[in-house]
């Protein structure tokens, strides 16, 4: 038998409040410690939800609290050492005035902040990878699916 194979499951956060995005930047130790910015997120742990991950990890990169709104896409990126599978979320805040700074367990996140449409695409060298483009592009063409395309299980 070959060897065993596990894919990664990510989640993405959209976060949009008056045409603006709220992006993370970041330290990419896999990148030569560049920095790199994207939308929120992150794998889903061990015994974690789908949605329950993109809550947390948009809590742990901003600070703050998301109502998840819609999924605009899922994404199998086959890269030459590994496969990632990113679903994407679109999400409003919850309270736009309580964003305290964030607690980022993992201590890469260099902060966050709201940037319009085009200076994201303006630095496009400085994504974390490729999916932030592909996330906004489906987002901006209105890309959305409902929540209850996820179906939780309980034991």
């Amino acid at each position: 038998m070959g060897e065993r194979f596990r894919p990664h499951l990510t989640v993405a956060i959209i976060i949009e409040r008056e045409g603006r995005y709220l992006m993370v930047e970041e330290l990419n130790e896999d990148q030569d410690n560049r920095h790199v910015f994207g939308m929120p997120a992150g794998h889903v742990e061990a015994r974690e939800g789908i949605v329950e991950a993109a809550r947390r990890e948009a809590r742990e990169e901003t600070g703050c609290e998301v109502e998840l709104t819609a999924i605009t896409g899922i994404y199998d990126y086959v890269k030459e050492s590994e496969t990632i599978i990113r679903i994407c979320f679109a999400a409003a805040l919850v309270d736009p005035t309580a964003c305290p700074i964030p607690d980022d367990p993992d201590h890469e996140i260099l902060g966050a902040r709201w940037m319009g449409r085009e200076e994201i695409y303006a630095r496009r060298g400085e994504w974390r990878t490729r999916l932030v483009g592909m996330c906004m592009d489906d987002y901006l063409k209105g890309s959305r699916h409902p929540l209850s395309l996820i179906t939780k299980l309980v034991p």
